[in-house]
């Protein structure tokens, strides 16, 4: 199997980020008013820096993307999808670095996060028109990063968050965007709706006395992965009593796992 070519401006884009990563997890920058329609809202310089990030991993993913002629030829639906995951993976590492630690953890942390959107956004440029084994082996690395980028942000938000409730309004939020791209190839306005609304209500309930954040991201996650599996099954007509029944044992073995774990 030969080599996949690296895009040209993936270094670029790893990069920068990587170092508005590492200043905004340093620095204390200072508060600018920031104003919409005659409402003027402060926000500290961190998290200007940090929208700014997360755009910026939108529009370098796009920008990459589109160097190929065989995506520029995509619908525009489809150029977008690309784009989620490397701005949510950005979005769970700004705030992770965010919290209290060492240099050398930030070090740490700042470099493997710009590794990982590396590796995400070139997955994500070879994806879209592998065949074969070589797009089933992609698609399976695809499903590995979309979890683990799903992992961090619920544990991103649970480490930022100050009440039960804004993580809730949160996970709602970031589990739409992570439904929208894990249902790709489905009819999804309602499903990732319910998706979302569900892992809502999962987090404010086990919010409530799961004190652990890694733990509560894990079930996030595992729910995640259960209700995004299931509907994928339904709509090509795969999905039997049997294939639900395993999902629903593995999801109860895993919960139960964790939950004594957490304790």
């Amino acid at each position: 199997m030969r080599a996949m070519p690296v895009p040209n401006r993936l270094g670029v884009v790893a990069t920068l980020i990587a170092i508005g990563l590492f200043a905004s997890s340093m620095l204390a920058l200072p508060a600018r008013d920031v104003g919409l329609d005659g409402l003027s809202v402060t926000l500290s310089g961190n998290t200007l820096l940090g929208f700014v990030l997360v755009g910026l991993a939108w529009t370098g993913t796009d920008a990459i993307m589109r160097d190929r002629p065989q995506i520029r030829e995509k619908p525009v639906d489809l150029l977008i999808l690309p784009c989620i995951l490397p701005a949510a993976l950005t979005a769970a590492a700004w705030a992770l670095l965010a919290q209290p630690d060492t240099i050398g953890t930030k070090i740490v942390g700042t470099a493997g996060s710009a590794g990982l959107l590396a590796i995400l956004i070139l997955l994500e440029y070879h994806a879209m028109d592998a065949k074969g084994r070589w797009r089933v082996a992609m698609q399976f690395a695809q499903h590995t990063m979309s979890y683990l980028t799903a992992t961090l942000l619920y544990l991103a938000i649970r480490l930022s968050m100050s009440t039960n409730l804004t993580a809730t309004l949160a996970v709602v939020s970031g589990s739409a965007v992570l439904g929208w791209r894990l249902l790709a190839d489905e009819e999804r306005r309602l499903w990732v709706l319910g998706l979302a609304l569900l892992l809502g209500l999962t987090s404010w309930l086990f919010g409530l006395w799961v004190s652990s954040p890694l733990a509560h991201s894990l079930v996030l996650v595992v729910f995640l992965y259960v209700g995004a599996g299931i509907t994928r099954h339904f709509h090509v007509g795969e999905l039997t009593q049997r294939l639900a029944l395993e999902y629903l044992i593995v999801a109860l073995v895993v919960l139960v796992l964790l939950l004594s774990w957490a304790r």
